[in-house]
């Protein structure tokens, strides 16, 4: 894959943490490598829409949970005006208030999005297609999040029954 040299694609992995300097205060850290021509009152309002305020903004980030260091992040994606989101379980250190946020700002996110989600909360509100990877196959699944988890836990079952049935037949 060889993306358009002007794309700007912001990324959010289950190691999130790994693009800040945890030695650093959030204001800090933006006036530094984010936001550098700002002021600091700027980068306070621009950290406070994602949920970072008051003395957390001041507090070294390696001191912070993992739920506002992730608040972090997302500022820092959407600082980058990106027209591509990739999202690899954004939710894992987020509550539900946050999960639903972020389901707001992904389904008013004006450029494209691919997530990889275990999480039905976001799942439920963001999708507008489903792809199945499995079986070395990547194909789009007919059908809404309901149907698709639905026909999952027949397939389980119906696995777990010749699994059981098979366990009998050998013992």
């Amino acid at each position: 894959m060889r993306p358009h040299s002007h794309l700007r694609m912001a990324r959010f992995t289950q190691h999130f943490e790994d693009v800040l300097d945890l030695t650093k205060t959030p204001i800090d850290y933006f006036k530094s490598k984010i936001m550098p021509k700002s002021e600091i009152d700027q980068i306070r309002a621009w950290l406070g829409r994602y949920g970072c305020t008051g003395a957390v903004q001041s507090q070294i980030m390696g001191q912070l949970s993992a739920g506002q260091k992730a608040r972090i992040v997302f500022a820092i994606m959407a600082n980058s005006k990106p027209h591509l989101l990739l999202l690899d379980e954004p939710t894992n250190p987020l509550d539900m208030n946050a999960i639903d946020s972020l389901a707001k700002a992904i389904n008013e996110f004006k450029g494209g999005v691919i997530l990889v989600s275990h999480d039905m909360r976001l799942i439920s509100q963001v999708t507008k297609e489903l792809w199945i990877c499995d079986h070395k196959k990547v194909q789009k699944y007919e059908g809404d999040i309901m149907n698709f988890k639905l026909a999952m836990r027949k397939e389980i079952k119906k696995a777990n029954g010749q699994a059981a049935l098979a366990q009998h037949s050998n013992g």
